[in-house]
Protein backbone atom coordinates (compact mmCIF):
# COMPACT_ATOMS: atom_id res chain seq x y z
CA UNK A 1 0.00 0.00 0.00
CA UNK A 2 1.20 3.49 -0.81
CA UNK A 3 0.30 6.75 0.85
CA UNK A 4 2.02 8.90 -1.76
CA UNK A 5 2.38 8.70 -5.50
CA UNK A 6 3.64 11.08 -8.13
CA UNK A 7 2.97 10.57 -11.82
CA UNK A 8 5.76 12.27 -13.68
CA UNK A 9 5.02 14.53 -16.62
CA UNK A 10 8.34 14.77 -18.49
CA UNK A 11 9.72 18.09 -19.71
CA UNK A 12 12.56 16.74 -21.84
CA UNK A 13 11.45 16.66 -25.47
CA UNK A 14 12.48 13.12 -26.35
CA UNK A 15 10.74 11.82 -23.20
CA UNK A 16 7.54 13.71 -24.02
CA UNK A 17 7.45 12.15 -27.47
CA UNK A 18 8.27 8.70 -26.10
CA UNK A 19 5.49 8.89 -23.50
CA UNK A 20 2.97 10.06 -26.12
CA UNK A 21 3.95 7.14 -28.36
CA UNK A 22 3.53 4.67 -25.47
CA UNK A 23 0.05 6.05 -24.73
CA UNK A 24 -0.95 5.77 -28.39
CA UNK A 25 0.42 2.23 -28.73
CA UNK A 26 -1.42 1.08 -25.60
CA UNK A 27 -4.65 2.75 -26.70
CA UNK A 28 -4.54 1.16 -30.16
CA UNK A 29 -3.55 -2.23 -28.77
CA UNK A 30 -6.52 -2.20 -26.34
CA UNK A 31 -8.92 -1.35 -29.16
CA UNK A 32 -12.55 -1.24 -28.08
CA UNK A 33 -11.58 -1.90 -24.45
CA UNK A 34 -9.25 1.12 -24.25
CA UNK A 35 -10.02 3.34 -21.28
CA UNK A 36 -9.31 6.35 -23.48
CA UNK A 37 -12.03 5.74 -26.08
CA UNK A 38 -14.14 8.52 -24.57
CA UNK A 39 -11.30 11.02 -25.10
CA UNK A 40 -10.34 12.83 -28.29
CA UNK A 41 -7.53 10.46 -29.20
CA UNK A 42 -7.75 11.53 -32.84
CA UNK A 43 -6.43 14.94 -31.78
CA UNK A 44 -3.86 13.32 -29.47
CA UNK A 45 -2.50 11.12 -32.28
CA UNK A 46 -2.50 14.05 -34.70
CA UNK A 47 -0.54 16.28 -32.30
CA UNK A 48 1.98 13.52 -31.68
CA UNK A 49 2.47 12.84 -35.39
CA UNK A 50 2.85 16.55 -36.14
CA UNK A 51 5.31 17.15 -33.29
CA UNK A 52 7.30 14.01 -34.06
CA UNK A 53 7.48 14.92 -37.75
CA UNK A 54 8.78 18.40 -36.93
CA UNK A 55 11.26 16.93 -34.43
CA UNK A 56 12.63 14.45 -36.97
CA UNK A 57 12.70 17.16 -39.64
CA UNK A 58 14.66 19.50 -37.36
CA UNK A 59 17.10 16.75 -36.43
CA UNK A 60 17.64 15.90 -40.10
CA UNK A 61 18.09 19.59 -40.95
CA UNK A 62 20.66 19.84 -38.16
CA UNK A 63 22.57 16.87 -39.62
CA UNK A 64 22.33 18.34 -43.12
CA UNK A 65 23.61 21.68 -41.81
CA UNK A 66 26.63 19.98 -40.24
CA UNK A 67 27.32 18.19 -43.53
CA UNK A 68 27.13 21.49 -45.41
CA UNK A 69 29.49 23.12 -42.91
CA UNK A 70 31.92 20.22 -43.20
CA UNK A 71 31.87 20.49 -47.01
CA UNK A 72 32.30 24.28 -46.78
CA UNK A 73 35.25 23.90 -44.44
CA UNK A 74 36.87 21.29 -46.68
CA UNK A 75 36.60 23.63 -49.67
CA UNK A 76 37.93 26.52 -47.60
CA UNK A 77 40.78 24.44 -46.16
CA UNK A 78 39.90 24.97 -42.50
CA UNK A 79 38.66 21.47 -41.69
CA UNK A 80 40.49 19.23 -39.25
CA UNK A 81 43.95 18.17 -40.49
CA UNK A 82 43.97 20.87 -43.20
CA UNK A 83 46.61 23.58 -43.31
CA UNK A 84 47.61 26.59 -45.40
CA UNK A 85 49.61 24.29 -47.64
CA UNK A 86 46.74 21.83 -48.23
CA UNK A 87 46.26 22.10 -52.03
CA UNK A 88 42.98 22.71 -53.83
CA UNK A 89 41.50 24.83 -51.06
CA UNK A 90 40.52 28.49 -50.82
CA UNK A 91 42.97 28.98 -47.97
CA UNK A 92 45.83 27.59 -50.09
CA UNK A 93 45.19 30.17 -52.81
CA UNK A 94 44.72 33.05 -50.34
CA UNK A 95 48.02 32.22 -48.64
CA UNK A 96 49.89 31.55 -51.89
CA UNK A 97 48.73 34.84 -53.42
CA UNK A 98 49.70 36.64 -50.22
CA UNK A 99 53.24 35.26 -50.45
CA UNK A 100 53.45 36.20 -54.13
CA UNK A 101 52.24 39.75 -53.50
CA UNK A 102 54.68 40.19 -50.61
CA UNK A 103 57.48 39.49 -53.06
CA UNK A 104 55.97 41.50 -55.90
CA UNK A 105 55.40 44.58 -53.71
CA UNK A 106 58.58 44.33 -51.64
CA UNK A 107 58.90 47.68 -49.90
CA UNK A 108 55.40 48.69 -51.02
CA UNK A 109 53.43 46.05 -49.15
CA UNK A 110 50.63 48.47 -48.34
CA UNK A 111 49.51 48.12 -51.99
CA UNK A 112 48.27 44.63 -51.06
CA UNK A 113 45.31 46.47 -49.62
CA UNK A 114 44.00 46.73 -53.18
CA UNK A 115 43.28 42.99 -52.89
CA UNK A 116 41.76 43.64 -49.43
CA UNK A 117 44.61 42.02 -47.54
CA UNK A 118 45.02 43.60 -44.09
CA UNK A 119 48.58 44.96 -43.92
CA UNK A 120 50.04 46.12 -40.59
CA UNK A 121 53.27 48.10 -40.83
CA UNK A 122 55.05 49.27 -37.71
CA UNK A 123 58.74 49.85 -36.82
CA UNK A 124 59.76 48.60 -40.24
CA UNK A 125 57.99 45.27 -39.78
CA UNK A 126 55.34 44.12 -42.20
CA UNK A 127 52.59 41.76 -41.12
CA UNK A 128 49.76 40.62 -43.35
CA UNK A 129 46.87 39.51 -41.15
CA UNK A 130 44.97 36.54 -42.57
CA UNK A 131 41.47 35.60 -41.40
CA UNK A 132 40.68 32.41 -39.53
CA UNK A 133 36.89 32.65 -39.60
CA UNK A 134 34.96 31.17 -42.49
CA UNK A 135 33.01 34.31 -43.40
CA UNK A 136 36.18 36.46 -43.31
CA UNK A 137 38.05 33.99 -45.50
CA UNK A 138 35.17 33.94 -47.99
CA UNK A 139 35.09 37.74 -48.06
CA UNK A 140 38.84 38.01 -48.72
CA UNK A 141 38.74 35.33 -51.42
CA UNK A 142 35.90 37.17 -53.17
CA UNK A 143 37.88 40.45 -53.08
CA UNK A 144 40.95 38.78 -54.62
CA UNK A 145 38.88 37.15 -57.37
CA UNK A 146 37.04 40.41 -58.12
CA UNK A 147 40.32 42.39 -58.29
CA UNK A 148 41.81 39.82 -60.66
CA UNK A 149 38.71 39.98 -62.89
CA UNK A 150 38.70 43.79 -62.85
CA UNK A 151 42.39 43.90 -63.89
CA UNK A 152 41.64 41.66 -66.86
CA UNK A 153 44.61 40.76 -69.06
CA UNK A 154 46.84 43.01 -66.96
CA UNK A 155 46.28 41.07 -63.75
CA UNK A 156 49.50 40.19 -61.98
CA UNK A 157 47.85 36.96 -60.80
CA UNK A 158 47.70 35.50 -64.32
CA UNK A 159 50.11 32.71 -63.38
CA UNK A 160 47.70 31.39 -60.75
CA UNK A 161 44.90 29.00 -61.69
CA UNK A 162 42.26 31.58 -60.88
CA UNK A 163 39.51 29.50 -62.51
CA UNK A 164 40.16 26.72 -59.97
CA UNK A 165 40.32 29.30 -57.18
CA UNK A 166 36.98 30.77 -58.29
CA UNK A 167 35.39 27.30 -58.45
CA UNK A 168 36.54 26.48 -54.91
CA UNK A 169 35.27 29.83 -53.66
CA UNK A 170 31.86 29.28 -55.29
CA UNK A 171 31.63 25.78 -53.81
CA UNK A 172 32.48 27.05 -50.32
CA UNK A 173 30.08 29.99 -50.67
CA UNK A 174 27.26 27.75 -51.87
CA UNK A 175 27.77 25.37 -48.94
CA UNK A 176 27.95 28.31 -46.52
CA UNK A 177 24.65 29.71 -47.80
CA UNK A 178 23.10 26.25 -47.66
CA UNK A 179 24.24 25.83 -44.05
CA UNK A 180 22.65 29.17 -43.11
CA UNK A 181 19.38 28.21 -44.80
CA UNK A 182 19.35 24.81 -43.11
CA UNK A 183 20.00 26.52 -39.78
CA UNK A 184 17.00 28.82 -40.27
CA UNK A 185 14.82 25.91 -41.40
CA UNK A 186 15.96 23.83 -38.42
CA UNK A 187 15.12 26.63 -35.95
CA UNK A 188 11.72 27.07 -37.60
CA UNK A 189 11.00 23.33 -37.31
CA UNK A 190 12.09 23.33 -33.66
CA UNK A 191 9.79 26.29 -32.96
CA UNK A 192 6.80 24.56 -34.56
CA UNK A 193 7.64 21.35 -32.68
CA UNK A 194 7.84 23.21 -29.37
CA UNK A 195 4.50 24.93 -30.01
CA UNK A 196 2.88 21.57 -30.76
CA UNK A 197 4.42 20.07 -27.63
CA UNK A 198 3.39 23.02 -25.47
CA UNK A 199 6.87 24.10 -24.32
CA UNK A 200 7.25 27.27 -26.43
CA UNK A 201 7.49 30.69 -24.81
CA UNK A 202 4.25 31.61 -23.08
CA UNK A 203 2.95 28.03 -22.99
CA UNK A 204 2.40 25.78 -19.98
CA UNK A 205 0.55 22.57 -19.10
CA UNK A 206 -2.77 24.43 -19.33
CA UNK A 207 -2.26 25.59 -22.92
CA UNK A 208 -5.09 23.77 -24.71
CA UNK A 209 -4.63 21.17 -27.45
CA UNK A 210 -0.87 20.89 -27.05
CA UNK A 211 0.64 17.45 -26.63
CA UNK A 212 1.63 18.11 -23.01
CA UNK A 213 -1.86 19.36 -22.21
CA UNK A 214 -3.36 16.25 -23.79
CA UNK A 215 -0.93 14.01 -21.89
CA UNK A 216 -2.00 15.66 -18.62
CA UNK A 217 -5.65 15.03 -19.56
CA UNK A 218 -4.86 11.37 -20.21
CA UNK A 219 -2.99 11.12 -16.91
CA UNK A 220 -5.91 12.61 -14.98
CA UNK A 221 -8.43 10.35 -16.72
CA UNK A 222 -6.35 7.24 -16.00
CA UNK A 223 -5.94 8.31 -12.36
CA UNK A 224 -9.72 8.20 -12.13
CA UNK A 225 -9.91 4.75 -13.70
CA UNK A 226 -7.13 3.40 -11.46
CA UNK A 227 -7.96 5.15 -8.18
CA UNK A 228 -5.95 3.35 -5.49
CA UNK A 229 -3.93 1.44 -8.09
CA UNK A 230 -2.15 4.37 -9.72
CA UNK A 231 0.94 2.25 -10.39
CA UNK A 232 -1.05 0.73 -13.28
CA UNK A 233 -0.45 3.97 -15.18
CA UNK A 234 2.98 2.51 -15.82
CA UNK A 235 1.31 0.27 -18.40
CA UNK A 236 0.69 3.43 -20.43
CA UNK A 237 4.30 4.60 -20.22
CA UNK A 238 3.95 6.94 -17.26
CA UNK A 239 6.63 6.96 -14.58
CA UNK A 240 4.91 6.50 -11.22
CA UNK A 241 6.92 7.34 -8.12
CA UNK A 242 5.51 5.84 -4.94
CA UNK A 243 6.48 5.70 -1.28
CA UNK A 244 5.40 3.41 1.55
CA UNK A 245 3.22 4.70 4.42
CA UNK A 246 5.10 6.60 7.11
CA UNK A 247 3.83 8.07 10.38
CA UNK A 248 2.53 11.57 9.78
CA UNK A 249 3.36 13.90 12.66
CA UNK A 250 1.06 16.58 11.26
CA UNK A 251 -2.47 16.10 12.63
CA UNK A 252 -3.80 18.22 9.77
CA UNK A 253 -2.06 17.06 6.59
CA UNK A 254 -2.78 18.67 3.27
CA UNK A 255 -5.92 16.89 2.07
CA UNK A 256 -5.02 17.46 -1.56
CA UNK A 257 -1.24 17.24 -2.09
CA UNK A 258 0.06 18.17 -5.52
CA UNK A 259 0.59 14.84 -7.34
CA UNK A 260 2.79 16.55 -9.91
CA UNK A 261 5.01 19.20 -8.28
CA UNK A 262 7.15 21.35 -10.58
CA UNK A 263 10.14 19.73 -12.25
CA UNK A 264 13.55 21.41 -12.06
CA UNK A 265 14.79 23.51 -14.95
CA UNK A 266 17.76 21.65 -16.45
CA UNK A 267 19.97 22.70 -19.36
CA UNK A 268 21.89 19.75 -20.76
CA UNK A 269 23.65 18.70 -23.93
CA UNK A 270 26.90 17.75 -25.62
CA UNK A 271 29.74 19.96 -26.87
CA UNK A 272 31.13 18.73 -30.20
CA UNK A 273 33.67 19.79 -32.78
CA UNK A 274 32.27 21.40 -35.91
CA UNK A 275 32.54 19.19 -38.98
CA UNK A 276 33.65 16.03 -37.16
CA UNK A 277 31.09 15.89 -34.30
CA UNK A 278 33.89 14.69 -32.00
CA UNK A 279 32.94 15.24 -28.32
CA UNK A 280 34.96 18.02 -26.67
CA UNK A 281 36.08 17.47 -23.09
CA UNK A 282 36.78 20.35 -20.72
CA UNK A 283 34.68 23.00 -22.47
CA UNK A 284 33.46 25.75 -20.14
CA UNK A 285 29.71 26.42 -20.40
CA UNK A 286 28.44 29.66 -18.85
CA UNK A 287 24.93 31.00 -18.53
CA UNK A 288 24.07 34.33 -16.92
CA UNK A 289 20.47 34.43 -15.70
CA UNK A 290 18.44 36.92 -13.70
CA UNK A 291 19.34 35.01 -10.52
CA UNK A 292 23.05 34.62 -11.17
CA UNK A 293 25.80 33.01 -13.22
CA UNK A 294 25.92 29.23 -13.60
CA UNK A 295 28.86 27.26 -14.99
CA UNK A 296 29.49 23.68 -16.08
CA UNK A 297 32.42 21.82 -17.66
CA UNK A 298 31.88 19.17 -20.33
CA UNK A 299 32.88 15.59 -19.51
CA UNK A 300 35.04 13.20 -21.54
CA UNK A 301 31.91 12.46 -23.61
CA UNK A 302 31.33 16.18 -24.20
CA UNK A 303 28.18 16.14 -22.07
CA UNK A 304 27.17 18.76 -19.50
CA UNK A 305 24.21 19.58 -17.30
CA UNK A 306 23.17 22.73 -15.42
CA UNK A 307 20.25 22.67 -12.97
CA UNK A 308 18.80 26.12 -12.43
CA UNK A 309 17.19 27.13 -9.12
CA UNK A 310 13.43 27.37 -8.73
CA UNK A 311 13.85 31.11 -8.07
CA UNK A 312 13.61 31.53 -11.85
CA UNK A 313 9.88 32.11 -12.00
CA UNK A 314 9.46 33.80 -15.37
CA UNK A 315 10.47 33.00 -18.92
CA UNK A 316 13.66 34.81 -19.92
CA UNK A 317 16.06 34.86 -22.84
CA UNK A 318 19.73 34.50 -21.97
CA UNK A 319 23.05 33.85 -23.67
CA UNK A 320 24.96 30.60 -23.28
CA UNK A 321 28.70 31.01 -23.80
CA UNK A 322 30.92 28.00 -24.57
CA UNK A 323 34.70 28.42 -24.25
CA UNK A 324 37.52 25.98 -24.97
CA UNK A 325 41.18 26.57 -25.76
CA UNK A 326 41.87 25.95 -29.44
CA UNK A 327 38.29 26.75 -30.46
CA UNK A 328 36.44 29.93 -31.30
CA UNK A 329 34.06 31.19 -28.56
CA UNK A 330 30.46 30.16 -29.15
CA UNK A 331 27.48 32.25 -28.06
CA UNK A 332 23.84 31.27 -28.47
CA UNK A 333 20.68 32.91 -27.19
CA UNK A 334 18.16 30.52 -25.64
CA UNK A 335 14.81 30.97 -23.96
CA UNK A 336 14.49 29.52 -20.47
CA UNK A 337 11.02 28.39 -19.45
CA UNK A 338 10.65 27.65 -15.70
CA UNK A 339 10.30 23.92 -14.95
CA UNK A 340 11.06 22.97 -18.56
CA UNK A 341 14.31 21.17 -19.35
CA UNK A 342 16.19 21.80 -22.60
CA UNK A 343 18.58 19.45 -24.37
CA UNK A 344 20.78 20.71 -27.19
CA UNK A 345 24.24 20.28 -28.72
CA UNK A 346 26.92 22.91 -29.35
CA UNK A 347 29.38 22.72 -32.23
CA UNK A 348 32.67 24.63 -31.86
CA UNK A 349 34.81 25.84 -34.76
CA UNK A 350 38.56 25.25 -34.42
CA UNK A 351 40.48 28.50 -33.96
Amino acid sequence: MYNYFRIVIPRIIILILRLAKDIIDKHLADGLSSKLNSMNMTLFISRYNQANTQHNLAEQLARDKETAIMERNLALGIAKNQYSYTPNTVKYYVYSIRDFLLGYFKGREQLMGDWQYSVNMSSGNVRVVLPNKSYELLRLAKSIIDKHAADGAGSILAEFDMAAFDALYNLAKTKDELAEKLKRDKESAFLVRNQLLGIAKGQDLNTPDTLLNLIVSVRDALKGFHKGSEQLLGNWGFTVNTSAPTPDPDPSPDPDPDPNPPMPTVLAGIVKEMGTSTPIEGANIQINTSVGMFVAVSSDTGSFSITLPDTIEETETVNIIVLKDGYLPYVQAITIVPNVSIVFDFFLDAA
